[in-house]
């Protein structure tokens, strides 16, 4: 009977056993696949992925933007054109022009450049009547386009070391620094020597054109009233039904720099070279 009850509470025990590992070991793999759902669960979504890629390559391309060189006006000097790089003193020497002899004039200014010559007289392109154009080795190139193809034209031209006259009528341009001094005219021109440095080929405005008036008045003390201007959009007019735009018929120009609108702050007396308010560190193209 001993050994009966011996032998029973021994089985007792080993299934109690058996069913404690039992129990142990569902309760652990039940614990262990939460775990691995709770993992799962956390993992982002594809598209989650995606957009978070397309926020990074969006932030990419801002800094990439931002990083692009800007020409902003400076205060104290005025905008950043491109322009001529000449001596000015080769148009101050010229002077203002003679009652309404703007064209010869500007014809003058612009000889005395290419050429780099003080020895030039602004009656050599005058016929009598009005300005003798090929005298001076110029031509029109306006042909009957429209305005914005004539202002891209003067570009390239600039771009090639030429300075371009431009017919205006009205009110044509202001003073460098004084935007409030519109200056009129019922027919005129103006040499184009330079254009902004932000001024976009394919959206030219005359406003764009940094220019010499020969109606301007050519005395070298500071700050006086020079030939500097701004061209005004409503400035280009028409002649005969089209615009008109003269450059130098043959090839070659002057070398073009980077550099503030000219002010009036120089020798008087034309002891020294007048150039152009280059760019810090910046050197003639």
């Amino acid at each position: 009977m001993k050994k009966s009850l011996y032998v029973v509470t021994v089985l007792m025990i080993v299934v109690s056993l058996l069913f404690s590992i039992l129990f142990v070991k569902t309760v652990f793999l039940s614990g262990s696949e939460d775990v691995s759902e709770t993992v799962k669960k956390e993992e982002p979504h594809p598209l989650v992925n995606e957009i978070k890629e397309e926020e990074i390559e969006e932030t990419k391309e801002e800094v990439v933007e931002k990083e692009d060189p800007v020409y902003e006006a400076d205060p104290e000097k005025g905008e950043v054109y491109k322009m001529l790089d000449f001596d000015r003193r080769l148009i101050l020497n010229i002077g203002q022009q003679d009652e309404w002899l703007c064209s010869i004039f500007g014809l003058a200014y612009a000889r005395a450049i290419l050429d780099d010559s003080f020895d030039v007289d602004p009656y050599d392109y005058y016929d009598g009547d009005g300005a003798d154009w090929r005298a001076a080795g110029f031509e029109d190139i306006a042909l009957s386009d429209p305005l914005d193809v004539v202002l891209q034209r003067a570009m390239e031209r600039i771009d090639m070391g030429q300075p371009v006259l431009l017919y205006t009528e009205g009110k044509y341009c202001h003073p460098v620094g004084n935007r409030e001094a519109i200056r009129s005219a019922e027919s005129h021109y103006v040499l184009l020597i330079g254009y902004r440095m932000n001024a976009k080929k394919d959206d030219l405005k005359p406003s764009d054109f940094y220019a010499v008036d020969p109606a301007g008045g050519h005395c070298c003390d500071v700050d006086s009233y020079m030939p500097w201007v701004i061209l005004e959009d409503e400035g280009p007019a028409l002649v005969s039904g089209e615009y008109a735009l003269y450059a130098p018929s043959e090839e070659g120009g002057v070398k073009t720099c980077e550099a503030y609108a000219d002010r009036c702050t120089w020798d008087s007396r034309f002891e020294e070279a007048v150039l152009p308010d280059y760019i810090e560190n910046e050197d003639p193209q």
